[in-house]
């Protein structure tokens, strides 16, 4: 590096070199390449800060076991702007290969679209993309790498520098100053945060548990990266109560089984029988709702595929918004419960009733088209006739002075899709959607009606729609029902657990999850249920667009979207691959798994106290579970949190962004409710992109940068990595952050 410069050489710190932070490197990487060209001297240098390696980071360890999947495709992945990317020129090429093509191009075999890879393949990838992005960075782009952790960041002294018209110096530099954990320092002109998941502090239910533990000779592992939980000090034999049946139980669930030696043998239909290797622990799951989300209708037979949204589009959000089209400067100001969701259903009802036409045309008295006309009927009617005021009367005085008073001009209708049938909702609002006309505030008829309207608990049934679906579709089992399908033991009480007795809960949830498994082997064009999957995983994609862009009212975000749609798309998208229900399955007829049912409720057994000592198993089981909807009790002496963390900045454990939160540098994100109140979100205040980073006084950083988890009160359902082919958000996020940091270079 040259000694003579006038100025000091730009430095830039990302901290945290996982997938985002990866993408902001390659970003930076492209487009100084450009800025800088014919440059002699070094003109930039960039920090990495992770413990872990660059790209992989701590999720995507390339050490961890091969058996631990991902929960998407290798064809869902890419950290590298394709042809789709906007910001692309029209000549420029992609600087790498999104996952499929590197597989591929390393001998893989595997079908792109139905195979779910190691998590240690994609961290393979990952370090891949970046000793690419490494090696393209040209002489004067100097990239440090720091294998230790960020602990705090502090702003220097504004310097005044010498002026150079020639070299386009800045007068002034607010240098930052990174404090490593290993003693490094690094005085940087720009700072990105792109920490991921971090710790984050115990509820104090969760650390009354771990303490009674510690005490009782028991066990508490808490929430936490099922890849770092220490499951070794699980003994064989021991009882885990599990609270938690998503993702990371199943990753837990591969710990415990093919990890320690045992193996699943297929049989006919697609079910494992599970051959033990007597190092397991005896397993009893549970969580709020009782059961694991849906399987991912995904395999060789039926790879993912796209399906064209028929109602909820760009086109029918404009006419309902009064607008030409969503690109202009006008945003729509949609409410998701009164606006969005009648079309998202309309979409579902025609996937799945066209599915049963298909499959079991026998469920019909006469002619399903019946049904499509009813829908389109009923979505032409609320693309026409229900106004924003009307499904907001107590507000509409004042909407034109508010943010979602931007909506004030969106027509909407009642009929069929514009509704949900009593039992026909779904997530914790228990039923969803809009209710018919302008009556939406008076259909409970008590004195919390307005609250329930604002949260879209109420809704009216639409006659028509019910007398058509009751008449063509006579025996209600073969009608779609969302919330049978997301709260199937709601209602169920069970006189046993034990296998082979009348009214057994564990009975009930082999025929569930035999029944899950036999409709994701089917397939979206094989079981209607299934169908539903590809409806909502499209109308996902579309609606985290729709937030990016500013087009849906932050209320609704939060009190609709988040508040129950959120957990009913995960319930039915999110779950683990038809391989791991499978092995589900065949652990709990192999008795290593047993059911403790919904809301389940973990007690401290103080009869069983002991003090073991270390070498001394199994261990007391110290902690009681309870259902009230199963009769009897689960004893046990270890509890697994397997649910994933919150990752709210309010509960940030982290040295990093928990010292930033306390010195005001950070804030969580506030939302202004319609009555007035003030709700903290669980991301940091952020400009819009590029995501600048607003302190506790509403001061904006200009030089500091957050990207990741933490944009959660800007975007919805931040994905790991962005789609190749899809123009993908995390791209263009890495993209302006990087563009707006070599403008302030």
């Amino acid at each position: 590096m040259s000694q003579d410069r006038q100025t000091p050489v730009p430095a830039v710190a990302i901290i945290g070199v996982g997938p985002r932070g990866l993408t902001v490197l390659e970003r930076l990487v492209a487009l100084a390449a450009k800025r800088f060209a014919g440059t002699t001297e070094t003109a930039l240098s960039i920090h990495l800060i992770d413990p872990y390696p660059p790209g992989a980071g701590i999720v995507w360890r390339t050490d961890q076991p091969e058996s631990l999947l991902m929960n998407t495709t290798i064809a869902e992945q890419t950290v590298f702007p394709d042809s789709s990317c906007t910001f692309l020129g029209p000549d420029e090429a992609p600087a790498g290969p999104s996952m499929a093509e590197w597989y591929l191009d390393n001998g893989g075999t595997e079908p792109l679209h139905s195979t779910f890879p190691s998590r240690s393949l994609y961290g393979r990838y990952l370090r891949d993309a970046y000793r690419r992005i490494r090696a393209s960075a040209p002489d004067f782009v100097e990239i440090i790498e720091h294998p230790t952790k960020a602990e705090s960041v502090i702003d220097l002294p504004t310097m005044d520098l010498p002026q150079s018209a020639a070299e386009g110096s800045r007068a002034t530099v607010p240098e930052q100053l990174v404090r490593c954990q290993n003693g490094t320092t690094i005085v940087a002109s720009a700072v990105v945060l792109a920490v991921g998941h971090i710790p984050s502090a115990q509820p104090e239910e969760r650390a009354r548990l771990a303490a009674f533990a510690e005490l009782g000779g028991g066990l508490y592992l808490p929430q936490g990266l099922p890849a770092e939980t220490p499951v070794t000090e699980v003994a064989p034999g021991e009882r885990v109560i599990v609270r938690g049946m998503g993702l990371n139980y199943f990753d837990l669930q591969t710990l415990f089984t093919h990890e320690r030696g045992g193996r699943f043998e297929p049989e006919s239909g697609g079910r494992l029988r599970y051959v033990p290797s007597g190092d397991e622990p005896r397993l009893a799951l549970g969580s709020r709702r009782g059961i694991p989300y849906r399987s991912k209708p995904i395999c060789r037979e039926h790879p993912r595929r796209d399906w064209p949204l028929r109602y909820f589009t760009k086109d029918n959000i404009a006419l309902l918004a009064g607008l030409e089209n969503l690109d202009g400067e006008r945003r729509a100001g949609a409410r998701f419960n009164d606006q969005l969701w009648p079309l998202i259903l309309a979409d579902l009802r025609l996937a799945y009733y066209h599915t049963l036409s298909q499959v079991r045309p026998e469920a019909f008295t006469d002619d399903p088209g019946q049904l499509r006309e009813a829908i389109g009927e009923a979505v032409s009617r609320h693309l026409t006739r229900r106004t924003w005021q009307e499904t907001h009367p107590q507000q509409a005085g004042d909407a034109g002075a508010s943010e979602a008073g931007a909506a004030a001009t969106a027509r909407a209708g009642d009929g069929a899709a514009a509704t949900t049938r009593a039992g026909d909702g779904a997530g914790a609002a228990g039923t969803a959607g809009a209710a018919s006309t302008s009556s939406v505030s008076r259909s409970a008829g008590a004195a919390t009606t307005e609250e329930a309207s604002r949260q879209g608990r109420v809704t009216r049934e639409a006659f028509a729609w019910s007398e058509i679906e009751e008449a063509l579709v006579p025996d209600p089992a073969d009608r779609m029902s969302l919330h049978t399908l997301l709260n199937p033991l709601e209602g169920e009480l069970f006189t046993s657990r034990e296998p082979g007795e009348p009214g057994s809960l564990h009975e009930w949830m082999l025929d569930f999850l035999r029944t899950d498994l036999r409709s994701s082997l089917a397939g979206p064009t094989g079981s209607p249920e299934k169908a539903l999957f590809t409806v909502l995983w499209q109308s996902r994609l579309l609606l985290k667009d729709l937030i990016v862009a500013g087009h849906i009212d932050r209320v609704s975000i939060d009190m609709e979207i988040l508040g129950w749609f959120e957990g009913f798309v995960s319930g039915i998208c999110d779950g683990p691959p038809p391989q791991r229900i499978a092995e589900l399955i065949a652990l709990a007829e192999a008795g290593i798994v047993s059911f403790i049912g919904p809301d389940m409720r973990i007690e401290e057994n103080r009869d069983a106290h002991g003090f073991p000592a270390e070498a001394q198993r199994p261990r007391p089981e110290i902690f009681t579970v309870t259902s009230a909807q199963a009769a009897g009790a689960i004893t046990g002496s270890v509890v697994i949190d397997a649910a994933s963390p919150t990752n709210s900045v309010s509960r940030a454990a982290d040295v990093l962004l928990y010292g930033m939160l306390e010195r005001g540098q950070l804030t969580p994100a506030r939302l202004t409710l319609d009555d007035g109140r003030e709700k903290f979100l669980n991301g940091l205040a952020l400009t819009p992109r590029p995501y600048r980073t607003i302190d506790v006084e509403g001061n904006v950083h200009p030089r500091r940068f957050a990207l990741s988890i933490q944009l959660s009160s800007k975007q919805w359902g931040l994905a790991i990595a962005a789609n190749p082919g899809t123009n993908a958000a995390t791209l263009n996020d890495s993209h302006a952050a990087a563009e707006a940091i070599l403008d302030l270079l």
